[in-house]
């Protein structure tokens, strides 16, 4: 009996070594047949219209409203007034015009700094597009005509421009059905997708213009769109001026469910620019987390102590369908997470890394950092994951039915 047991254990030992190259032989079969089931095409002269992810919701249309401003007479005779007609020109872009003052000129200098002042801290919108400004007056004891040259960052056929956009940008959202949390994300994801920083623009880089007409703007741009955007949707915004590391720099203020946050588009979006990719660093972030790298006139502007969108700094990469977002989380080793957007709840979908995450149907399609930063994809209930392609690939998007990629060789698609 002792025999047949040592003949047996011989066997095994000798048999393993095959038994283990087999199976290794078959798993390379089975991948080998994986990879070359699939056919990645060069796609280097493609003409790309967009670089959304074609599994977003549609949402209904919302008309966006618009300011009207009305000069109040030839003559104004206050501060109020005065500053009435300040915002008249202001509102409608103006370079050149001139005001008839009746009353006191004992201070006019003061008087007139203070109603300039006045009319631009109404909208911070055109607060933000003001540029270089001369005023010259003439002026008796009781009467003044004060002459104005009032350069901007935009003009009115821009704004024209702007408007347009807006109202096109806005027919994919529903107010009425939005939380504020989800106007804000949803105007924060427009800006960083459609945007990439840079100031080669025939508009004003520092314009709103420049950011939703060309594609391509400065930290005021952004902040100045997502101005005009969230006010248009409903969520009580304010332009906000201050320093960062590299100089002056603007973001927003934003109200929401009553609390204020900071929002920081600009430092949202990836530079050097990367497609499709979103980052929620500075999203709804309180003074504390905010004063970090961000330095401002604190008595100017409302106080943001609310600690609860703190949980967004965590996602980067961040692909959204059906309330579920899927994300690479920043924080654990940037692992590819799920989050519920109703209940908050995340948990790791996988093990792998990855970046550059979108999606079309129930697949999501990733560069997979576990494993050489190679093409992956896998289900969104976290089954099935495969690797598709073994070179590192990166600006993943997805587009008329293919998923597009760049690697080393260029730009190729992958029929989805």
């Amino acid at each position: 009996m002792l025999k047949r047991i040592t003949f047996l254990v011989i066997v095994i030992v000798l048999l393993k070594p095959t038994y283990d190259f087999g199976l290794k032989f078959f798993d390379n079969a089975k991948q080998f047949l994986n990879d070359n089931s699939i056919h990645i095409q060069d796609a280097t002269t493609d003409v790309i219209t967009s670089v959304s992810n074609t599994a977003k919701d549609t949402l209904i249309y919302s008309t966006a409203t618009v300011k009207n401003a009305k000069l109040p007479s030839d003559t104004v005779r206050t501060a109020e007034e005065l500053a009435d007609a300040f915002y008249y020109y202001f509102s409608n872009w103006q370079t050149d015009f001139e005001i008839t003052y009746v009353g006191s000129t004992s201070d006019i200098e003061s008087l007139i700094e203070r109603a300039v002042k006045m009319a631009a801290d109404r909208d911070h919108y055109i607060l933000g597009h003001l540029a270089d400004r001369k005023i010259e007056y003439e002026y008796g004891r009781f009467d003044a005509i004060i002459k104005v040259h009032q350069a901007y960052l935009t003009n009115e056929v821009q704004e024209q421009i702007v408007n347009e956009k807006v109202a096109s940008i806005l027919a994919s959202a529903n107010p009425e059905t939005m939380s504020d949390f989800e106007k804000v994300k949803f105007v924060n994801d427009y800006i960083v997708k459609n945007t990439a920083y840079g100031e080669d623009t025939t508009a004003s880089p520092h314009s709103a213009n420049a950011v939703v007409a060309e594609g391509q703007g400065v930290c005021q741009g952004y902040a100045l769109l997502a101005l005009k955007l969230l006010q248009d949707l409903g969520i009580e915004t304010q332009y906000v001026v201050g320093e960062v590391y590299t100089g002056g720099h603007a973001w927003n203020l934003v109200k929401v469910d009553g609390q204020w946050y900071h929002l920081d588009t600009t430092w949202n979006d990836p530079t050097p620019d990367r497609k499709n990719v979103v980052r929620y660093e500075y999203f709804l972030m309180n003074d504390a987390k905010m004063r970090k790298d961000h330095t401002w006139i604190a008595s100017d502007y409302p106080e943001s102590t609310s600690t609860k969108y703190a949980f967004m700094a965590q996602i980067d990469h961040a692909y959204e369908v059906d309330g579920m977002i899927y994300y690479s989380n920043v924080n654990d080793n940037n692992l590819l997470y799920q989050m519920n957007m109703k209940t908050g709840k995340t948990e790791p979908l996988t093990d792998s890394r990855a970046q550059f995450i979108v999606g079309f149907g129930d697949w999501l399609y990733f560069s997979n950092y576990s494993k050489g930063a190679y093409l992956s994809k896998i289900r969104t209930d976290g089954t099935d994951e495969t690797i598709l392609y073994k070179e590192k690939v990166e600006n993943l998007f997805v587009e008329d039915g293919y998923l597009y990629f760049s690697t080393d060789d260029g730009l190729k698609k992958l029929e989805l």
